[in-house]
């Protein structure tokens, strides 16, 4: 059964990390995420989420649905490292328990036993916004460069110009001399 994203927002393309240590609910989810278009990369706790994210150079990564109470590294604790090293990256945190919202700073949440519609209705608008900001950083990227490349142009044209002044004026200077050599 093949689930679009809602309100015609495709995520057809998305990578998402699924940071789950229930196995068998994480694979439920991955099932679904690929019918809907959406790839998915596994990791059992937040310590192998990180793993992932740091060998993500090219931040392949979309967003990150993470479960809030896990072993080894918690949800909450992963939360905090990409607050700190990928700021831009959404997250979308679940769990089976009410934790106190404020403790997420705006993270949405989705409590376990949710919806697969749910889960992409939350999705779609946080990945439209992580493409959004990445493609501007990309095109600041590039105009900086343009504007790099004009600098060392004119920089040029500046050496030149100074170059062709210097040969003027020597020139001028050589045309005094001869003229006060005649006088």
């Amino acid at each position: 059964m093949d689930f679009p994203a809602t309100d015609g927002q495709c995520l057809d393309g998305t990578t998402l990390l699924v940071v789950e240590d229930e196995l068998r609910f994480s694979r439920i989810l991955q099932r679904f995420l690929k019918l809907s278009g959406v790839s998915s990369i596994e990791a059992v706790d937040g310590e192998q989420a990180i793993r992932i994210l740091e060998e993500d150079e090219g931040q392949q990564v979309d967003a990150v649905l993470t479960d809030l109470k896990m072993p080894v590294v918690s949800g909450w604790e992963l939360i905090a490292v990409l607050r700190e090293c990928r700021p831009h990256l959404p997250v979308i945190a679940m769990s089976a328990t009410d934790p106190p919202l404020a403790l997420l700073g705006g993270i949405p949440l989705l409590n376990k036993p949710f919806l697969p519609e749910e889960l992409l209705a939350t999705l779609a608008p946080l990945v439209r916004r992580s493409r959004q900001i990445r493609r501007q950083a990309r095109q600041q990227r590039a105009d900086a460069a343009e504007l790099r490349s004009l600098a060392m142009y004119q920089t040029s044209v500046a050496e030149q110009e100074r170059a062709r002044s210097s040969d003027l004026r020597a020139a001028l200077l050589s045309h005094r001399a001869s003229q006060r050599k005649r006088l």
